[in-house]
């Protein structure tokens, strides 16, 4: 079956080239010109996740300084998991509401508010308050921006669109441990330069973001509250197999950003913060560089690749620590990388492609429960895990865990079929 217009749709098309272009029908003010709010659009994303990530090897140093376990860092890092989650399920259709711009300076102010947190934070319980704020940030920045690009693209850029916002995304994710890694190891104040570098970097995307156009023409009052959650009704499975690959892609990137650093340390016995960071930002880099290299290749086919190579990075991963072996364990890291790219790209791609214009805020924010819910799991049980079990042991069970639902997301994607996006998607479920 085609649809009207220069692309067909079918299930395997890569990104959203076949994305119902009527939300972005409305013609660019007189602020920025579409290429150029494009760009922007995607700068403020990528330091806004920066920010998230941050602090991943500055754990230690706050361990240090105020004597709290490995486990408690677990909750600091689940904690703005939950903030993220609480930001998706309750305000994830607010830029259909009242459009994008409004909620991506929430987003970027929020992101200020959080480095401000960090810089100030005179004991623990503000590291807790500061990845509140962070999640929050980061789940209205997430939705709104990947529609926000997907509606500011050129007519027939859609794959460019999807393939910006997936490198944006994981590339600001990539980036904030190296440069608080960086930091931490060379240059003074470890725990507050790096948070006045993005206070820095944050503001002028918040500056940029006042003279970035509108995209949503049919405007309503907002309302916070819980709509269930946005499935469309056409290609409901591809959707759902989507948002398992996405759940198990980011349980990798969670066990990585939150567990590095002290695996570095107690069991590859290597200190360095720039060494920690690094190894992190590897993951992210290799992960960027394989969205790149694959960016032009079928989604399907791209996820289920993907998540066969997600099997094999777990296996080195495991290997690398059983032996302590720094050599096999960045193998592992790469491997990672990979996986987590080839599987975001794809996953996100089809949730992009199926998601109807009307409520394409909504659904998107929809895939990224999947994904973060993915991102808590897993580091909570390790977190835990390893105080009762040691860091090995922790680390096996979860990647016994991930393995099993990454076969049961391959099944669903092989069920799915090519035929399930093959018809055009304006319905979505509200419903959980």
């Amino acid at each position: 079956m085609t649809q009207p217009g220069p692309a067909a749709r079918t299930a395997d098309r890569p990104c959203v080239d076949c994305l119902d272009p009527s939300v972005a029908a409305a013609k660019p003010s007189w602020r920025l010109s579409r290429p150029a709010a494009f760009w922007l659009i995607a700068y403020a994303f990528a330091v806004t996740m920066l920010g998230t990530t941050l602090p991943t090897p500055l754990y230690v140093i706050y361990q240090a300084e105020w004597h709290f376990s490995t486990s408690l860092i677990t909750l600091i890092y689940a904690v703005y998991a939950v903030g993220v989650l609480a930001a998706l399920l309750v305000a994830g259709h607010s830029s259909d509401q009242v459009g994008r711009r409004p909620v991506l300076a929430a987003a970027i102010g929020l992101s200020i508010i959080s480095a401000a947190t960090f810089i100030l934070a005179p004991g623990v319980g503000w590291l807790f308050l500061g990845r509140v704020l962070s999640g929050l940030s980061a789940g209205l920045m997430t939705g709104t921006a990947t529609a926000a690009l997907t509606e500011t693209a050129r007519p027939g850029s859609g794959r460019r669109a999807s393939l910006v916002s997936t490198i944006a995304n994981m590339g600001g994710l990539g980036l904030g441990p190296l440069l608080a890694g960086l930091l931490a190891q060379y240059a003074p104040q470890p725990t507050v330069l790096p948070f006045l570098i993005q206070l820095g970097l944050v503001a002028i995307a918040g500056l940029g973001l006042l003279v970035v156009p509108e995209t949503v023409s049919q405007r309503s009052a907002l309302s916070l509250r819980f709509r269930g959650l946005g499935i469309p009704l056409a290609g409901r499975a591809e959707f759902i197999a989507a948002g398992f690959a996405g759940f198990a892609a980011f349980s990798l990137l969670g066990l990585f950003s939150s567990l590095v650093p002290t695996f570095l340390v107690g069991v590859l016995h290597d200190t360095s913060h720039a060494v920690a960071g690094a190894v992190v930002f590897l993951a992210f880099a290799v992960g960027a560089g394989t969205q790149l290299a694959g960016s032009r290749l079928p989604s399907r086919p791209v996820m289920l690749a993907g998540l066969a190579i997600f099997l094999g990075a777990l296996a080195l991963i495991v290997a690398g620590l059983s032996a302590a072996s720094m050599a096999v364990f960045l193998v592992g890291t790469v491997v990672s990388g990979v996986a987590v790219g080839a599987v975001f790209m794809g996953s996100l791609a089809v949730a992009n492609r199926l998601a109807p214009a009307e409520t394409r805020g909504q659904v998107i924010s929809t895939y990224f429960v999947f994904a973060y819910v993915g991102l808590t799991v897993p580091v909570i049980a390790v977190g835990f895990g390893s105080q009762a079990f040691g860091d090995f042991r922790a680390t096996l069970g979860c990647a016994v865990a991930l393995a099993a639902v990454a076969l049961v997301s391959m099944v669903i994607i092989r069920r799915s079929g090519p035929e399930a996006g093959a018809h055009p998607s304006r319905g979505t479920n509200s419903g959980s």
